[in-house]
């Protein structure tokens, strides 16, 4: 593979981007929405696709068929490749994107699942960091990301894909804050879980993918 720009457009289904000149490489389209997420600011929630235009336009209002809303996120690929690369010596490309992203994505979805059902119990209408399912594997794991992220500088990008789809219990601004680092440390795992699972793996492809994600769909 020739050399990488430190920022690509990867995109996960095809959408244009709408880039200004001069506006940042950090900027992503939000999942759903069509807005675009720019440095500092947070993703929150997704409202379900047409939920906005039903309600803008009255009761009863019915919505026209619309065109798949495409998902695009600006991914530093240089910076993936240098953290999978230091987290477990592995070599991903831009290839691997679209299943990284699907995964980061599912299981923070899972864990807000918990963390809401933990919240209902406890009668609060938001949740809080204490309601999140986080083992004590999975916060060594975090532990670990942030150092390796200090030489690899991956957290900017992960704060574009954490964004979830619309709960009963709205997360608080602490829990929200805390998405990037708990990608962060699922990330780490997934790196590790592929070399346990092939010692001498050096491209994951499609099946350890796949492998991969069933060992996590078990835990989490």
């Amino acid at each position: 593979m020739g050399p990488l720009s430190d920022a690509v457009l990867t995109p996960l289904s095809v959408r244009p981007s709408g880039r200004h000149p001069g506006q940042s490489d950090a900027w992503a389209w939000q999942g759903n929405t069509g807005r675009r997420i720019g440095p500092g600011m947070r993703m929150r929630s997704r409202a379900p696709v047409g939920q906005a235009d039903c309600e803008a336009q009255g009761p009863g209002a019915t919505r026209p068929p619309q065109p798949e809303v495409a998902v695009m996120t600006v991914m530093s690929i240089a910076r993936f490749e240098r953290f999978f690369r230091a987290a477990a010596g592995l070599d991903v490309d831009k290839n691997d994107l679209k299943r990284y992203s699907d995964f980061v994505d599912a299981k923070l979805y899972d864990l807000l699942t918990v963390a809401q059902a933990t919240a209902k119990a406890n009668g609060r209408d938001i949740i809080r960091t204490s309601d999140l399912p986080i083992t004590k594997g999975l916060q060594e794991s975090i532990h670990h990301f942030r150092m390796i992220d200090q030489e690899v500088e991956l957290k900017p990008i992960l704060e574009q894909l954490a964004t979830h789809p619309a709960l009963d219990r709205t997360p608080d601004e602490e829990t929200e804050a805390a998405y990037p680092d708990i990608i962060g440390g699922l990330s780490l795992a997934l790196a590790q879980s592929f070399k346990i699972l092939h010692p001498d793996l050096k491209n994951p492809q499609t099946q350890h993918w796949d492998e991969a994600r069933a060992v996590f769909d078990l835990l989490l």
